[in-house]
């Protein structure tokens, strides 16, 4: 199809819409949250542009799910990015969860006001189509703790959901 295909996404590579209970040989694939995943095969890439404040702390979270590869892993960064090579390469395991995904964050602090975010398939597996499925992408403002006059000792509580 083609590279706007996916709705306020960029497409490259084998990228495949998956629908929730979608077979793939015996496996049965279950998409976590809504009815649709994406699926990114070798080298294939989704990303979006996005504007953000210069300077501010976010969090990139999503979801993500093995499918026939043993060792899958995607590729989280964004651009333009004033520190080369600062990207993250995620090991997608999928074995902490009951229904076979995991969540994944990745924070970033962005030098421009517009930024393309990108998660990437580097595999290159013997089945193209083999990939790590992607649901529920999440961009979110981290606010920093404030500094207080008391020399009691804060702590930031993460929420996980």
């Amino acid at each position: 199809m083609s590279r706007k295909a996916i709705p306020y996404w960029e497409i490259s590579g084998f990228v495949e819409y998956i629908k929730s209970g979608h077979k793939q040989g015996d496996m049965l694939l279950v998409v976590p949250e809504g009815a649709f995943a994406v699926r990114l095969g070798n080298e294939a890439s989704i990303k979006q542009k996005v504007k953000v404040t210069k300077g501010a702390f976010y969090s990139l979270t999503f979801s993500a799910a093995r499918t026939c590869a043993q060792e899958e892993k995607l590729n989280v960064s964004f651009s333009p990015n004033p520190e080369p090579k600062d990207d993250s390469l995620f090991p997608i395991q999928t074995m902490y969860s009951s229904n076979g995904w995991d969540s994944y964050s990745w924070a970033f602090q962005p030098s421009q006001s517009e930024i393309e975010i990108s998660i990437h398939n580097p595999g290159v597996e013997e089945d193209a189509a083999c990939g790590p499925l992607i649901d529920s992408v999440a961009l979110k403002t981290l606010i920093p703790p404030k500094r207080t006059r008391s020399k009691s000792i804060n702590s930031t509580i993460v929420y996980i959901h």
